[in-house]
């Protein structure tokens, strides 16, 4: 019993002492601090790491994901050029794959990542309206809306 409460009152001073060991090693071995990403740049790993999962998933057929992976390296190129208007460009061709299900991926997938693009994706990057129009679809059967009944 003495053990296990002596480790109980140690263990958060020992977190705190290898994460600062972690901060200094980063700072010496890299010559200064390492600013890490903004929250706005997370959207394009987030992106990747969700066709790479979809990817693992795929089977024996591997490869099937690859024009996506290879657009949103294009996407990524442009994005660190910071031209923001072929970023978006290059985001709505992404989605067009993803609509006409190029490579032959499964329909569940692909609505999916159109959805999780939406999620992810800051609006000046991609068509938001291409997302609410598949809402407005999904939700009222191809376009109907309730007050047009009658």
């Amino acid at each position: 019993m003495w053990v296990a409460e002596n480790m109980r009152r140690r263990m958060p001073i020992l977190l705190e002492l290898a994460g600062l060991l972690i901060v200094v090693l980063v700072v010496v071995l890299l010559g200064g601090p390492v600013l890490a990403p903004s929250a706005e740049d997370d959207w394009l790993d987030a992106m990747m790491r969700a066709v790479l999962v979809e990817q693992t998933n795929e089977g024996p057929f591997w490869g099937t994901y690859e024009p996506y992976r290879a657009q949103l390296e294009v996407v990524r190129a442009h994005y660190r050029r910071g031209d923001i208007a072929v970023v978006y460009g290059e985001m709505n061709r992404f989605m067009d794959m993803l609509e006409r299900r190029v490579n032959g991926i499964p329909d569940v997938t692909a609505d999916w990542l159109f959805d999780y693009c939406y999620a992810v994706t800051p609006a000046r990057y991609h068509d938001v309206s291409r997302h609410i129009e598949k809402y407005r679809k999904h939700q009222f059967e191809e376009g109907a809306r309730p007050d047009e009944s009658e």
